[in-house]
């Protein structure tokens, strides 16, 4: 095959592939969506960021290519092959919408939900464009036309709305007022602590310690989930609480032993991740969650009607993509749909992921062996900003010790804090601002003062200024 027929084919299949690719891009980032979960696969997250930003790109120059392909043209009046071809604009803007698990892939995409709502309507706008201008099928043909235009128009109207529901400003505007703790024992619903009352009222609680058995923990707590996973993920943006949200957490938390506290913790963060990173939020809406139940439903209404079609006078071949492009759509619409009850479901991701358990570590003693004795890899690394990247995740190792350092932070805030440190709104504020003299000052007669003469001042410093400090002082005690 020569050249010029190497061109003629490309010509001729071009926009086909790039339908085809458009929808095994959106079926592989929708089964990718579990990478973002696993620390094990975390290696393959490039391709899925690959995928990912370019998903859009592809299907942004299909519709380019379809638009280009119907001027150039000539439609029979019979409808001919460009009628199909026409159908697979609004499939272009399914794919347009993307995956509800992988909504952002980063923070900063959710700030960007500006230019996906200009985005929104341009591609709109080209596809109506093209279907209006150069449409010739029959009747059954554009009722599935149009029913699948109402699933890309509302799918991909989806995305910007559930980047801006996920965006910090959208999050941060929230305020506390519109969920209040439930009532549980002193705690009443609307009530507005000081922190004098706080105090008193945690000290309670601090000493009538666990009442409930090891059964009923987990049950107890998953009575108020729902407020507890609505208002915790602020905790993630450094919003203050107020002190009935803290006192209802508190509670809650004293309830749990050390294991099945870090099980509820983990809770929190996977729903954390899902509100930021998919369409967690939006899909909790009344709005979101019709159009989640509606969208499968007219996915299968346009797979029948365009089985029952005439298709006289269509290319066999375009008949074929037709069809792969309309059980796809059908397949990934329904899809989340079933899924969402089952595993897919952040929550229930608790018990096959564990990449919650799990802490970064540097390898130290690797990085600075390798100074001494570079490896193949470095060696054939010449890039700077390669060789920064392969330091940066080369000698990452993860160890599942999250449960271990939860459990330890609460054995500090109960044992060291409620129960010996805390008294009064003063004390409260005191022992929050410790950076470890509590620590120091208990094991001050193990270390004979020694350390605490070595260390006591860094307690009165900034936090950035104790870091210079200390390292200018190894550099200056270090040998050359």
């Amino acid at each position: 095959m020569g050249l010029s027929s190497a061109l003629d084919w490309w010509d001729k299949w071009k926009l086909r592939i790039l339908v085809l690719c458009s929808l095994f891009v959106q079926f592989f980032l929708f089964v990718a969506a579990d990478v973002r979960w696993s620390y094990a696969l975390r290696r393959l997250r490039v391709i899925v960021w690959l995928a990912y930003i370019g998903g859009d790109a592809l299907a942004v120059y299909a519709l380019a290519t379809l638009f280009n392909r119907q001027k150039q043209q000539i439609t029979t009046a019979g409808g001919g092959d460009a009628a199909l071809e026409v159908v697979w604009a609004p499939v272009l803007l399914i794919h347009l919408g993307g995956q509800p698990f992988i909504t952002a892939y980063s923070l900063e995409d959710n700030e960007l939900w500006k230019r996906h709502a200009i985005t929104l309507v341009s591609q709109v706008t080209v596809a109506l464009y093209v279907f209006c201008k150069w449409w010739s099928g029959e009747k059954r043909l554009l009722q599935a036309a149009v029913l699948l235009f109402i699933v890309g128009i509302l799918k991909f109207a989806q995305k910007p709305w559930a980047l801006r529901r996920a965006s910090y400003g959208s999050i941060t505007s929230t305020t506390y007022s519109s969920s209040s703790p439930p009532r549980r024992g002193v705690m009443g619903e609307g009530i507005n602590y000081s922190l004098e009352e706080y105090v008193k009222e945690a000290q309670k609680h601090i000493k009538e310690g666990r009442q409930i058995s090891d059964e009923a923990q987990l049950e107890t707590f998953n009575k108020d989930q729902a407020f507890a996973l609505k208002d915790i993920y602020k905790m993630f943006l450094d919003l203050a609480a107020p002190y009935s949200v803290r006192l209802h957490f508190l509670q809650s938390f004293l309830n749990l032993d050390g294991g099945n506290q870090h099980k509820v913790l983990r809770r929190c963060i996977i729903a954390q991740f899902a509100s930021i990173y998919t369409k967690e939020r939006s899909l909790a809406t009344s709005l979101g969650a019709c159009s989640f139940l509606v969208l499968p439903f007219l996915a299968l209404a346009s797979v029948v009607l365009f089985a029952k079609s005439d298709k006289d006078g269509y290319d066999n071949k375009d008949i074929t993509v037709t069809y792969i492009l309309f059980f796809g759509t059908f397949v990934m619409e329904l899809a989340p749909y079933l899924l969402n009850a089952l595993f897919r479901h952040p929550l229930r991701k608790l018990e096959i992921q564990a990449w919650q358990d799990m802490v970064s570590q540097h390898n130290i003693m690797s990085f600075c062996a390798r100074n001494k004795k570079p490896p193949t890899l470095m060696k054939l690394v010449t890039f700077s900003y390669l060789r920064d990247y392969i330091n940066k995740h080369w000698y990452i190792r993860y160890e599942p010790a999250a449960q271990q350092i939860s459990m330890l932070v609460r054995h500090h805030a109960e044992e060291d804090g409620w129960k010996e440190y805390i008294h009064d709104a003063a004390t409260y504020r005191r022992f929050n601002n410790l950076r470890g003299e509590h620590t120091l000052m208990k094991m001050s007669h193990h270390l004979l003062l020694l350390e605490q003469d070595k260390l006591g001042w860094t307690f009165n410093r900034p936090f950035d200024d104790i870091i210079l400090s200390v390292s200018r002082h190894h550099r200056r005690e270090s040998p050359p």
